[in-house]
């Protein structure tokens, strides 16, 4: 028998203390994980949608299973290369980090394209920003967006999930078509008939108050992505 006032008495009591709360809290992970994955993709399927702006909105509080049914019956998934072409035989949740691909959802209603919509993520101010942009199936006017994950300062940054700042994006133009180039919208500093000119007030979206360098980052990496997309979305346009 080890005295219970002994060092190594107190040093095997708090390591089984510690081995039976490990193991009971990866028992509880494991048990949680297959839930989590499936809100993490229900939250992802709800910013799809609520980028798209369907012409019948979900209804309020709708659960997993409704976000799920309408997500299948109104978003068809495909794969782009980077030419703009659909890779047969592949799907969005398939992709892989590390390949040069690139996801696509096609918003249909009644079997035609109402709108294309892709993610868009990269640096704000303090963290990396994620969100879904679409585009009008003209492949020229912005139909929604949408942000659902940051680390930005609230009240701030934290501002680009806000209905006010997302509602700016809709009708906006990314691709001028008397110049016949991609132009992506921008956010300004300040308020766009502040500071734009009339003729070019479709390319601009007012800026959240003291978000200067957020506002920056989401310019920098719609930018990006949309370069990444538009030689699909020049496809779209021709056709």
């Amino acid at each position: 028998m080890i005295d219970k006032n002994s060092r190594a008495y107190v040093f095997i009591f708090a390591f089984l203390v510690c081995a039976v709360s490990s193991f009971t809290l990866s028992l509880v992970s494991e048990a949680l994980r297959p839930r989590q994955e499936f809100n993490a993709d229900i939250d992802v399927k709800k910013n799809i949608l609520k980028a798209a702006r369907l012409q019948e909105p979900l209804p309020a509080g709708a659960d997993g299973a409704a976000v799920a049914r309408v997500f299948a019956d109104k978003m068809e998934g495909v794969v782009l290369d980077l030419q703009g072409n659909v890779v047969t035989g592949r799907r969005p949740e398939s992709l892989k980090a590390t390949e040069a691909l690139l996801p696509l959802y096609i918003y249909k209603d009644g079997g035609a394209p109402v709108a294309y919509v892709f993610p868009v993520e990269g640096k704000g101010l303090w963290s990396t920003v994620y969100g879904y942009l679409a585009i009008g199936a003209d492949a020229i006017t912005v139909r929604g967006i949408s942000f659902y994950r940051h680390g930005e300062t609230p009240g701030l940054g934290a501002e680009v999930e806000q209905e006010w700042f997302r509602k700016g994006f809709e009708g906006k133009k990314i691709f001028d078509v008397d110049l016949r180039r991609l132009r992506p919208v921008e956010i300004v500093k300040g308020r766009v008939v502040d500071s734009v000119p009339v003729a070019d007030r479709d390319y601009y979206v007012d800026g959240i108050s003291g978000a200067t360098m957020t506002g920056r980052g989401v310019n920098a990496f719609l930018k990006e992505r949309l370069g990444a997309y538009e030689p699909f979305l020049a496809r779209i346009r021709r056709m």
